[in-house]
């Protein structure tokens, strides 16, 4: 497996395991007419506008870092991360293509991701939100050392609602998961 930053050539293969993984993860959670519908314009036109040139956006001074996972040119994983305005960074996506799920490609990109945050971003908290009924993103997120520090209601643009729970890691486990490496236990095919 072969890790590296993403660059704006990779919007159209990031959007197409976005797609994917929410897909396969979210069946039955999100309507299907939104998952089988807009849903990869929307993550086409989202990555599109993240990896544009001129980003972090100069009004926010939010840094960003985006971070593939691949193997014999294929997208296998990502992680995007962008710091906040509270002092946190906030890991907004990990995805793995979902045939590679619990093959420990996201659990590298996991350690990868805390230790780019504790060597841009010394001393902040890392957090994710992720869909109370996304029970396997869950189990994952609390082996990884999470915990749930908040609870909520989300409304997606589309028009439906979500409970969503957030997860955090406090500076003292960032650090610890980001000098931990599994790359010797990744399952090949």
């Amino acid at each position: 497996m072969h890790f590296r930053t993403g660059t704006p050539h990779d919007a159209d293969r990031i959007a197409a395991l976005h797609t994917e993984s929410w897909q396969s993860a979210y069946a039955g959670i999100m309507p299907a007419s939104y998952l089988n519908g807009p849903l990869l314009e929307e993550r086409r036109a989202l990555w599109t506008a993240r990896l544009s040139p001129g980003q972090p956006d100069a009004t926010t001074k939010n840094v960003s870092h985006l971070l593939l996972a691949e193997q014999d040119n294929t997208l296998h994983g990502f992680t995007y991360l962008v710091t906040q305005p509270d002092n946190r960074v906030l890991l907004d996506n990990l995805h793995v293509r979902p045939a590679r799920k619990r093959s420990g490609i996201g659990r590298e990109l996991m350690h990868r991701a805390f230790a780019w945050v504790a060597a841009h971003h010394p001393g902040k908290a890392v957090y994710l939100e992720v869909l109370r009924d996304n029970s396997p993103a869950i189990a994952f997120y609390e082996r990884c050392g999470g915990s749930a520090t908040r609870y909520f209601w989300e409304r997606l643009p589309t028009g439906f609602e979500l409970p969503v729970i957030e997860y955090t890691w406090e500076p003292e486990s960032v650090n610890t998961l980001a000098g931990q490496r599994v790359t010797n236990d990744l399952v090949n095919p």
